[in-house]
């Protein structure tokens, strides 16, 4: 790997991390994961999924959100305590943002530094070789002009999600996991509930454990294969409906 490409990729992951914003700033990060998705013309739908699981995870564990709404309601005779879980949910919602937030600049990074150096000696070196192949297959159809079908979407998804569950999400979880002394309040955190908002009206994910790498793979396929079915501009669509993003982001959203 020669020094040029090094710094390269040091170059555009500085890029992706002042794109990213703080830990906070979902709805920034979603623009941007669906900027991804539109450069890769529909041919990386990683990007695209995972912004639904940030604007889920959003209105989820925001202590505003349903989950603490929940505790609001559990705890409302007893202020103290209601402050000190909520207190506590928020800081496990920061840590969630923040692991949201790795996702992104990985994302970010692996996609563009493929797409200009993807091809060239030593790439395998900065990139899994794995995950660059994949990500190189998407580059060819995009720069020949054609949508892979939904197999081969699927195998990219597939690869760029492993990549993520195995170097970023696994280890962030863990860790927020071990500040947590509070066995209800992490069981919550831990079983969640989750709907994208382009999921059909019947199909809710329960997990079991929600910090099980394995469930949270098998989930993340399975919503691939609702967005599918869904089809691709309705998933699109759909992303008003979090309530999360500005309208005037809707008016070319699904445009092409």
């Amino acid at each position: 790997m020669s020094d040029r490409l090094r710094a390269a990729y040091d170059t555009i992951k500085v890029r992706a991390r002042a794109r990213a914003g703080l830990p906070g700033d979902i709805a920034q990060r979603v623009l941007e994961h669906h900027a991804i998705y539109q450069d890769s013309k529909g041919n990386h739908a990683f990007p695209l999924v995972a912004l639904h699981g940030a604007l889920w995870g959003y209105k989820f564990f925001e202590t505003t959100g349903k989950l603490g709404e929940l505790i609001s309601y559990r705890y409302f005779l007893d202020a103290d305590e209601k402050a000190l879980r909520l207190g506590m949910l928020n800081g496990f919602a920061e840590g969630f943002k923040a692991v949201n937030r790795e996702v992104f600049v990985d994302t970010y990074t692996n996609w563009y530094f493929t797409r200009e150096h993807g091809r060239e000696p030593g790439a395998d070196a900065l990139v899994n070789p794995t995950l660059l192949e994949a990500l190189n297959e998407a580059h060819a159809a995009r720069a020949a002009g054609v949508e892979l079908n939904d197999a081969r979407k699927r195998h990219i998804f597939a690869q760029a999600l492993q990549f993520e569950q195995e170097i970023t999400v696994a280890p962030g979880i863990a860790r927020e996991l071990a500040k947590f002394d509070c066995p209800i309040l992490r069981a919550l955190c831990m079983k969640p509930l989750v709907r994208f908002a382009y999921f059909p009206f019947w199909r809710t994910f329960a997990f079991g454990d929600f910090s099980n790498k394995d469930e949270r793979i098998e989930r993340a396929l399975e919503s691939f294969d609702l967005a599918a079915d869904q089809g691709w501009v309705a998933v699109l669509a759909s992303m008003r409906d979090y309530g999360v993003l500005p309208d005037l982001f809707f008016e070319s959203a699904t445009e092409s």
